[in-house]
């Protein structure tokens, strides 16, 4: 079954993240899609846009983008991950056994009709190509404490662990959606109904 797995932003620096990625390489074989967060990327451009008031399309463009810098980081970390821009090519790194890394801002660009502000950032994109993908397991990978507990989405959305459009956006859809922690990358496997060693 495809996963959509959004890696935050926040685990930019952190020893967690190539635990992760080494994980979810691993597991290539179970059709997974790496959407990255922001990271430090994204708050350049924050700061670019409270400096020089930018317009929001395109300060939206330039927080795309700096989605797309980070998961080009993760790609030198972890060569064996597959970048990927569209549902073509996520699907050839598939049938090559491969988990992929969404390359963003073609298809935001092209054909994501949400709002282009900053209350959608990479956390309602996830949502979005889980949606695009007709994908039903989304998972986000947070530093935050509080998806250690099982708190529902609006509640996480209440204290700033996604963004304000995710859970609307959830809202009606089949997608099942899940939260791990950074330091929690072996349990994925659980998630996915294996058995850890």
């Amino acid at each position: 079954m495809p996963w959509v797995i959004k890696i935050g932003g926040s685990l930019y620096g952190s020893k967690h993240l190539e635990e992760w990625l080494d994980t979810l390489q691993a597991l290539g074989s179970h059709q997974l899609v790496i959407v990255p967060g922001g990271g430090p990327f994204a708050d350049l451009v924050r700061n670019t846009d409270q400096r020089f008031k930018l317009e929001l399309e395109h300060a939206h463009h330039m927080a795309v983008l700096a989605m797309q810098q980070f998961g080009y980081l993760m790609a030198s970390l972890c060569r064996e991950l597959c970048l990927a821009r569209d549902r073509k090519q996520i699907q050839a790194c598939w049938d090559d056994g491969k988990t992929a890394i969404w390359e963003p801002h073609p298809l935001v660009s092209q054909q994501c009709e949400l709002p282009k502000t900053w209350d959608v950032t990479s956390d309602s994109l996830a949502a979005w190509l889980a949606g695009y993908l007709s994908v039903t397991q989304l998972l986000f990978v947070k530093s935050s404490p509080l998806t250690l507990s099982e708190m529902p989405v609006d509640q996480l959305q209440k204290h700033g662990c996604v963004d304000p459009v995710l859970p609307e956006l959830l809202a009606d859809t089949k997608i099942a959606v899940h939260f791990l922690h950074k330091s929690k990358a072996r349990e994925f496997e659980g998630l996915l109904g294996m058995d850890t060693p």
